[in-house]
């Protein structure tokens, strides 16, 4: 007998056909044309910024006393062919654009030198033609060679831009740049083997990258030795390194950092981890647990962050001392100008960056600067509520750059800026709270015509190029700090 209903019989109604409908066209057209109304406002805006960062190079006026005694320097932040600048340009700006005075200054050259190094490409960059970020790649790529050899540069670009696709124009770059002056070339390869290097990132995932520039010999007798090591291991996916090749290579640098061709210890070092002290990671001695996992994050200076579940292996044979966290309030003032250890590492601990807006250098490679600056005999004055680390560079900005500074309450520094701006700064970063009365008026009234205005005013401010030799401008690494406070 057959299951099927009889012709009579209805069967069970058939699903529903579900049809896509689209929502109506005007609403998808709208939405592109905020997309690419958006793209081009942010490409707009990109140029302006790139202007107004000239144009303020342009008129920043340095006091020549101030140079002459030392105050004030003027610097070179472009290259070969560029104009000098005061230094102090770079802590206006570098707020403003939410940036370092070290990045500052490196924007600061890179568009000066857009400008007077490659002008060809400065006024496509301004018709719209090249995005900024891809001028400043090449101004960076060009950065080494002489003015004259920039302009031959510049003219290729000129020739291949309005016919060659951009991945190609970057792929041309390096041999225009080589034709450009040879010489020059192959000084950069002498330097280059000056520069060689091998340097590991900090922690991220529980890893660590590494890079480096090696003579071509010890490139390949490393790269032969971490073959063989990685060869000796077991092609087993539950081994360390496990069955790809390239997971046990990076095992085999491991072994042979550890075994160092036989030698048996390696140079001692030192690694301070923080770690919440009630972290099941660790026992009561501070000792590793190995049957514990942890709960949270462990940060290992200068290196990065960790789960606390891997310490047991990354400390292990390990001699670790626990030192508990300080309690500010019972750090005394000290009528010394110098602050004590104790104190000091307690401000690193409490503002762990330079606490200049937008500061990224870190404290304990920083100057620790009195707030209100010190005078001698005076009780007290060295205490936590009166003391931040400062970079050399920004350290200087307060004493000769006209910036004003408040701590409010300690951790809290109050910034004012020599135009007027102010900045909060704490251990959670920069906010700016204030903006000259003018300024604010500007951004309440209308904006049509600002970018024109802008660029005409670049246009018809074209100092006329430095031909005195002078120093590149560089904001140094500084890892030393003052021994004095202030």
């Amino acid at each position: 007998m057959s299951d099927s209903p009889a012709p009579d019989e209805e069967g069970p109604p058939a699903p529903e056909k579900q049809v896509f409908e689209p929502p109506p066209p005007g609403d998808v057209r709208a939405a592109f044309a905020a997309l690419d109304h958006a793209h081009q406002q942010r490409l707009a805006a990109e140029v302006s910024e790139l202007v107004a960062v000239v144009h303020a190079a342009d008129l920043y006026q340095v006091d020549q006393e101030a140079v002459l005694d030392g105050m004030e320097r003027l610097v070179q932040p472009g290259h070969d062919g560029t104009p000098l600048v005061g230094e102090f340009l770079a802590t206006e700006i570098g707020p403003l654009l939410g940036v370092s005075p070290q990045s500052a200054m490196g924007r600061i050259g890179d568009a000066l030198d857009l400008r007077h190094r490659l002008p060809k490409l400065w006024d496509t960059v301004l018709a719209g033609q090249v995005q900024v970020w891809q001028a400043l790649k090449v101004c960076q790529a060009a950065a080494q060679l002489s003015a004259d050899a920039a302009a031959r540069v510049d003219k290729q670009l000129a020739d291949a831009l309005p016919a060659w696709p951009w991945p190609r124009v970057i792929r041309a770059l390096p041999a225009w740049i080589i034709e450009a002056d040879p010489e020059a070339a192959s000084a950069r390869v002498a330097a280059a083997a000056k520069d060689r290097h091998l340097r590991l990132s900090p922690i991220n995932d529980g890893h660590v990258a590494i890079w480096g520039l090696l003579d071509a010999a010890d490139g390949i007798d490393f790269d032969n030795a971490i073959n063989q090591i990685a060869n000796s291991l077991p092609n087993d996916p539950t081994a360390a390194g496990g069955s790809d090749l390239d997971a046990r290579r990076a095992t085999a640098v491991g072994i042979l950092a550890r075994t160092a061709f036989g030698q048996s210890t390696l140079p001692t070092h030192t690694l301070v981890v923080h770690i919440a002290a009630h972290d099941p990671a660790i026992n009561p001695n501070g000792q590793a647990n190995a049957g514990q996992a942890g709960t949270g994050v462990a940060h290992v200076d200068k290196w990065g962050p960790l789960l606390t579940e891997q310490l047991p292996r990354f400390l292990a044979g390990s001699k670790v001392i626990v030192r508990p966290i300080i309690d500010p309030a019972t750090i005394n003032p000290v009528d010394a100008h110098h602050p004590t250890g104790v104190m000091r590492f307690a401000v690193e601990q409490r503002n762990p960056v330079d606490v200049f807006p937008y500061g990224t250098r870190s404290s304990a490679n920083c100057d620790l600067d009195h707030t209100i600056p010190y005078t001698p005999g005076v009780e007290g004055q060295t205490h936590l509520g009166n003391l931040g680390p400062l970079s050399r560079f920004t350290h200087r900005a307060k004493t000769f750059g006209g910036w004003q500074l408040e701590q409010p309450e300690p951790g809290v520094f109050h910034w004012t800026s020599p135009a007027g701006y102010e900045y909060l700064v704490t251990a959670d970063g920069t906010t700016r709270i204030q903006v000259p009365e003018a300024e604010a008026q500007a951004e309440a009234g209308p904006e049509a015509g600002a970018d024109d205005e802008a660029e005409s005013a670049a246009a018809e401010c074209q100092p006329p190029v430095e031909t005195d030799p002078a120093a590149q401008a560089e904001l140094p690494d500084e890892p030393e700090r003052l021994d004095e406070a202030g």
